[in-house]
């Protein structure tokens, strides 16, 4: 989640085997990805923080910066399975979170993955048949 994983021989692409919030970064191909995972190495160290890994946030009203209004006008997509996080599912648990004063680390991504394409064909069933 949060651009700080890759797919490696303990987490093959396909196996089902996703990453925990135990699981130290292992992507460091992007200035963001690096100082991300640098970044929330030094949060953890404090008591009062709750840090969500949120990873390509969708929204239902395809607004600029949602997902999948980004997504369709690339010329390409990466066709690898990745985490989505719904922002209609996870906002509300968001702030429940924050009620109770839960701290920590959590991939903050609804369960499974799906690849761009495949979400491109959705858009495409359920959005846009002329796309």
């Amino acid at each position: 989640t949060g651009c700080i994983y890759e797919y490696d021989a303990e987490h093959k692409l396909g196996s089902g085997v996703g990453f925990t919030e135990e699981d130290a970064p292992n992507f460091h191909g992007s200035f963001y990805s690096h100082t991300k995972g640098m970044v929330e190495d030094l949060m953890k160290n404090y008591d009062n923080v709750l840090i969500l890994r949120v990873r390509m946030p969708i929204s239902d009203d395809l607004c600029p910066r949602n997902f999948i209004t980004k997504i369709s006008k690339y010329e390409r997509v990466v066709n690898i399975p990745n985490s989505m996080t719904v922002l209609y599912d996870l906002l509300p648990i968001s702030l429940v979170m924050a009620e109770r004063g839960l701290k920590g680390v959590y991939n903050f991504t609804n369960p499974g993955v799906i690849s761009h394409n495949e979400v491109l064909d959705l858009y495409k069933q359920y959005i846009d048949p002329e796309f």
